[in-house]
């Protein structure tokens, strides 16, 4: 006598239960996220654990192509990327140019980037001097610029001679914040490079120094040392 209800009831269930998840995919499929993290790292999966494809900065705009358990997937680079939805506030559908898939409308200006590069590699000076350290316990001077460029989803190898190959070179009098600067000791003969730091502007540069002066300092390209030993300059951050 109840079986018909049941059954009805039963359906209905069942199509409420497909209907919602269809308005979830569609939800997540058409909806923009704006960033709310200071600078929010594009991964290639559904992990902290994944490659980090670059960096979105707080307030950008993008477009939200499906969810995959915490994560949203976008479009980027020509890939898929995933955003933690932890940090992505879901609004109004964004106006096409904000959505576009190149990296460039995702990002900041490079100018922004770079002052942001400067800024943060400050934040350690004073930070002691550690042969071999690449963390804010303590640095070497590869170490620094590796682990400044890292928090911007940058790659650099723990080597001066080796992040040589990394970047575009740059005139000594064509320098911009950001860019690496080299030197080579001539008394380390078997390296291209003996140190590097960071370009921070005005003829200066932030570099976890040595062990004989045992922190992360500011120095001036001219002093007699640097100004002497001076090899070049590497420009990650394109203009």
């Amino acid at each position: 006598m109840h079986v018909l209800p049941r059954l009805m009831m039963k359906m209905v269930l069942v199509v409420l239960t497909a209907m919602l998840l269809s308005v979830m995919v569609a939800a997540a499929e058409g909806t923009s996220g704006k960033v709310t993290a200071d600078a929010l790292r594009v991964r290639a999966g559904a992990s902290t654990d994944t490659e980090i494809l670059g960096l979105l900065y707080n307030g950008t705009v993008v477009q939200l192509t499906g969810e995959e358990g915490d994560w949203y997937t976008i479009p980027y680079n020509g890939a898929t990327g995933y955003l933690h939805k932890d940090y992505i506030q879901l609004v109004e559908e964004a106006a096409e140019e904000e959505t576009a898939e190149a990296a460039v409308s995702y990002s900041m200006e490079s100018h922004e980037i770079k002052t942001n590069v400067v800024n943060t590699a400050c934040e350690y000076l004073g930070v002691r001097y550690v042969y071999g350290g690449a963390s804010p316990s303590g640095f070497d001077c590869s170490g620094f610029t590796m682990y400044i460029y890292q928090q911007f989803g940058y790659a650099l190898p723990h080597s001066a001679t080796s992040q040589l190959d990394y970047g575009t070179s740059v005139e000594r009098d064509a320098l911009q914040m950001g860019d690496l600067v080299f030197f080579r000791d001539p008394n380390v003969t078997s390296k291209a490079a003996s140190h590097v730091g960071i370009y921070i502007g005005g003829g200066q540069f932030v570099h976890a120094s040595s062990s004989s002066t045992g922190y992360v300092i500011v120095s001036s390209l001219s002093e007699s040392y640097f100004d002497g030993y001076y090899v070049g300059a590497r420009r990650l951050i394109a203009d």
